[in-house]
């Protein structure tokens, strides 16, 4: 641990440089490339994937923009707004960067379970950790070099002696420069990375087409799936190698269809992207099953009668479930994360990957009243079944 702190400190004292040109937005992607001389495409498509991993992205650019100074001046925006230094950013857009952290802010933590939000806070300091500590001692690239300053002209003096240094011979005319003849360079054949990639990516829609006749699994969503996973594998092939950066150009409308596939059912009815917050009063307003992909299921039992019983299923698989359960009632519950998730139900914890829980819980007057069964299932995030 102390030598991952160290690594974090030496990252902040040696931090990217965000500059002036080249940038799309803020430069911080174009900063951080430049600092550890790697493809600019392949830090802004991180951002993009940050952003649609619960919106984490947005806060962490806008904390690059703040924490990171400009090309030219002595310190971050952030800094210079607390006087330890200039900066070219106003300290009016300065606070109003920071005003924006609030709403970015809010829609992560706020539409998403803290666990994913800290995995995926997790990652992205590993990758800045090794970032810095297998590419740190690099030296920053350039998008250009300077250009040499001229040498100022003696007055009244020809280009051949700028210095004045011959005025005795200045009255002869101008020597005709020699000619000098340069080889052609070669020209460099990048690799075709990108008709490759496509040529997998031809492959890989055809043979799903044929399997698709044996196995159900070679679905539409899952096929657009393999060929986004082929068209980044070549994007990430092309950012070493140069060339492949038009497939890029594929790959965002590519995963745009295939989230509206998997999200959205065609019937126009958003059932796999969809949070659910019921409170029923009877048991027929209980539903059997709670579904959802991407989303989130509260669901409060404590308005339902005294005597009877139900019986319901929540499955999410990617968020949240959470069930609150009467003071009285006798409770059987199974609670299950499949992939990695955090568990609390009912008194009986679990974290982890692949964890589950089950039990049985009479309520504080012990046997009898409204007997309750719960199956609360979620594939990535947190499981609570209280009562309160």
């Amino acid at each position: 641990m102390q030598g991952v702190a160290d690594t974090l400190r030496e990252f902040w004292a040696h931090r990217p440089v965000r500059p002036r040109a080249g940038r799309k937005l803020g430069g911080v992607a174009t900063g951080i490339a430049l600092r550890y001389r790697i493809d600019p495409v392949i830090v802004r498509i991180a951002f993009v994937a940050l952003a649609l991993s619960g919106g984490v992205g947005l806060p962490l650019y806008l904390a690059g923009w703040l924490l990171l100074p400009e090309e030219g001046d002595e310190v971050s925006p952030l800094e210079a707004l607390t006087n330890k230094g200039s900066s070219s950013m106003s300290q009016g857009q300065t606070v109003l960067l920071g005003i924006l952290m609030f709403p970015t802010l809010a829609f992560t933590f706020g539409g998403n379970s803290g666990f994913q939000v800290f995995v995926t806070l997790a990652a992205t300091i590993a990758c800045i950790y090794l970032l810095q500590k297998n590419r740190g001692h690099l030296q920053p690239a350039t998008l250009a070099d300077p250009a040499a300053p001229a040498v100022p002209l003696a007055p009244g003096a020809p280009a051949w002696d700028p210095l004045g240094a011959a005025p005795f011979a200045w009255d002869l005319p101008e020597p005709a420069p020699a000619p000098q003849a340069q080889p052609p360079a070669p020209r460099q054949r990048k690799p075709r990375i990108g008709l490759m990639t496509m040529g997998v990516a031809t492959l890989v829609v055809a043979a799903s087409a044929i399997a698709g006749a044996w196995v159900p699994w070679f679905t539409v969503p899952h096929t657009i799936g393999l060929v986004i996973a082929v068209l980044s594998a070549g994007l990430l092939v092309g950012s070493f190698t140069g060339g492949g950066r038009g497939l890029i150009w594929l790959l965002v409308p590519a995963s745009v269809v295939g989230f509206g596939m998997t999200a959205v059912d065609f019937d126009g009815s958003p059932t796999r992207l969809s949070n659910y917050d019921e409170t029923p009063k009877s048991v027929s307003e209980l539903r059997d099953r709670y579904e959802t992909s991407v989303g989130s299921v509260r669901l409060d039992l404590r308005q339902l009668p005294d005597s009877g019983s139900v019986k319901t299923a929540i499955d999410v698989d990617l968020g949240e479930a959470v069930v609150r359960v009467p003071k009285n009632a006798d409770v059987t519950f199974t609670c299950e994360a499949s992939s990695i998730g955090d568990l609390d139900c009912l008194g009986k914890r679990a974290e982890g990957s692949s964890v589950e829980v089950s039990g049985r819980d009479l309520g504080e007057n012990g046997e009898g009243g409204l007997e309750i069964e719960l199956d609360v299932r979620s594939s990535v995030g947190e499981v609570r079944v209280l009562r309160d």
